[in-house]
């Protein structure tokens, strides 16, 4: 009996809804500000130009080393020995550089893509906490949500204000 009433107890207090607790709820499609503000601020633009000059190296070098492999394939029937396995040896150096030069690449995109998004974090964190003090919400929610009336969806007002803002200078 006692386990009944504790089965019970629990599934009462999981039952009870957030607004006993909360009386103003917000919730705020993060996704959604994140292509907006993309859009108004520029973060690909500043990335593809931080990054332009390398992925052009990077393609010029792939171009060389599709032309030194054509190369190779034209010519090994006139080549010695000596000087086919040669060219594939400075082929396969080419493009174990190539690999190492993408990686490398690559890690510092992230890297770069990383601190813009953690910039972006911060200033909609800061908007979202302000936005909620100002208007009085208990709880703003961002992820996990299945369904949100379009009554508490603040997504529009933040971003509002995320256009207004400025970004944050490193």
């Amino acid at each position: 009996m006692k386990k009944i009433v504790a089965v019970f107890a629990l599934v009462s207090a999981l039952a009870l809804p957030v607004t006993g607790y909360a009386e103003k709820i917000g919730f705020v499609n993060v996704a959604l500000l994140f292509g907006e503000y993309d859009k108004i601020e520029g973060i690909q633009k500043k990335i593809e130009k931080q990054f332009g000059g390398k992925q052009k190296e990077l393609e010029k070098l792939g171009e060389t080393i599709k032309a030194k492999g054509k190369e190779i394939k034209t010519n090994e029937l006139m080549m010695t020995e000596s000087k086919l396995q040669g060219a594939k040896k400075k082929f396969s150096d080419m493009l174990i550089n190539m690999r190492d030069r993408e990686l490398a690449f690559k890690k510092e995109l992230q890297a770069a893509q990383n601190v813009e998004m953690s910039k972006f974090r911060n200033i909609v964190s800061d908007i979202i906490k302000k936005y909620a003090k100002d208007k009085a919400f208990d709880i703003i929610l961002n992820e996990g949500v299945v369904f949100v009336a379009p009554r508490i969806d603040v997504t529009n007002d933040i971003l509002k204000l995320l256009g207004k803002s400025k970004p944050i200078k490193k």
